[in-house]
């Protein structure tokens, strides 16, 4: 029951991620049109005999490129705000997998959970049980690394 809903929203979130990264793709091309817009017009107000003029040269222009700075200004931090919520939604998926993967730990056979206490009979049998152990710990390093340090303890003692 867990794990479904687990999933569920971890499917929620990853939709979600996947629009937030469209919006992202599309601020980005916006803020780049209006970056080279508003060079050309930077451009287009420059010129060599500006000084020897008693009058403002291009004043629309002035305008236009003052407005564009302004919602340069507005996009980026449009971007910003995206940029936390991907960050955002990209820790929950990462807190979500553990979930899901620690609920697998403990919903797996009691048979490999209790492997360190076993003993070892032949080498192929050694082998595997010891990936099988060192499988189990890897688990347990991220969500209980006292477990982990535990399990291994008794791993290098059966050693």
């Amino acid at each position: 029951m867990i794990n479904d809903f687990l999933k569920k929203y971890q499917e929620e979130l990853n939709s979600d991620r996947i629009q937030l990264k469209e919006d992202i793709d599309l601020l980005e091309t916006k803020i780049k049109e209006e970056s080279k817009f508003l060079s050309l017009l930077e451009e287009s107000n420059e010129s060599y005999f500006k000084e020897f003029t008693p009058r403002d040269i291009n004043a629309k222009n002035n305008e236009k490129a003052a407005e564009i700075r302004l919602s340069l200004e507005n996009l980026n931090s449009e971007m910003n705000d995206k940029l936390q919520q991907m960050r955002f939604f990209d820790a929950r998926i990462v807190e979500i997998n553990a979930l899901l993967s620690n609920t697998a730990v403990i919903n797996r056979p009691s048979k490999k959970q209790n492997f360190v206490n076993d003993d070892v009979n032949n080498d192929s049998d050694s082998t595997k049980s010891l990936k099988d152990s060192l499988l189990l710990i890897k688990d347990f390093v991220v969500l209980d690394p006292y477990r982990a340090k535990l399990e291994l303890e008794k791993l290098i003692s059966l050693l």
